[in-house]
């Protein structure tokens, strides 16, 4: 089972990370992610005394992504912090933000693509963690970290549409959100994993969600607001 966790800067997927790991002791995590290419990236250019833009970073983290995707099969139990789908995200922000000085333009995305398209087959399951109206009073949020949840929310509703630009017809991966905070989250993930952390339901990895879960994934969020607006109402006045 190859699993991915995916999101906006700032949403947690590092600590939630950890979180599953400790959950799931049978699974493993690659050493290296994707913020090691980008210090890596940045370490170079100083060296070379030279600038990076954008699109060379994002064009390495997509290969880094690719590769590392490569080395696991199905029978392998790893966690990812970050996918691709987050890597054409981001460039899709950076060519409508900042087409001049990131270097990204359409032609880049449309190299991107199909790429992002391929690599997904090397995934089974994407944990998409998106800003709810509990995570904005517990975490301070830019309005890029706004901006890109927005197309995080686009993306999956395009899943569920069946009309994502960025995913296989076939072999695609079940992207599934879980919100709130760790203990939640991990509740919800236990909806579709056993302890032994494979697959619940004896059905393709793409056909998890249904249409019946969207109800609970609705009074789960709900249950999230409503313990915040509890502790808020407990503290003391000053």
């Amino acid at each position: 089972m190859r699993i991915a966790i995916s999101g906006t800067s700032n949403i947690g997927k590092q600590q939630f990370k950890k979180s599953l790991l400790k959950t799931f002791p049978q699974y493993k995590t690659p050493e290296t992610t994707y913020k090691n290419v980008i210090e890596a990236i940045y370490q170079k250019s100083q060296h070379e005394d030279r600038e990076t833009s954008a699109a060379d970073i994002q064009w390495n983290i997509l290969n880094y992504m690719i590769d590392t995707f490569q080395k696991y099969d199905r029978d392998d139990k790893v966690i990812f912090e970050g996918c691709t789908l987050d890597n054409i995200l981001y460039s899709l922000y950076m060519l409508e933000k900042a087409p001049g000085v990131s270097k990204i333009d359409s032609k880049f995305i449309d190299n991107c693509v199909p790429i992002v398209q391929e690599s997904m087959k090397y995934l089974d399951i994407v944990f998409l963690l998106p800003i709810t109206k509990a995570d904005q009073s517990d975490r301070k949020f830019s309005e890029e970290d706004k901006e890109m949840n927005n197309l995080y929310d686009a993306l999956h509703k395009q899943y569920l549409q069946g009309t994502s630009p960025f995913l296989p017809k076939d072999d695609q991966p079940a992207i599934i959100e879980v919100f709130g905070n760790d203990t939640q989250r991990l509740q919800m993930v236990k909806l579709y994993l056993d302890e032994s952390g494979d697959v619940i339901h004896d059905k393709s990895i793409s056909d998890l969600i249904d249409p019946s879960m969207m109800d609970l994934v609705e009074s789960t969020e709900q249950m999230v607001e409503s313990d915040k607006k509890k502790k808020k109402s407990k503290q003391p006045n000053k």
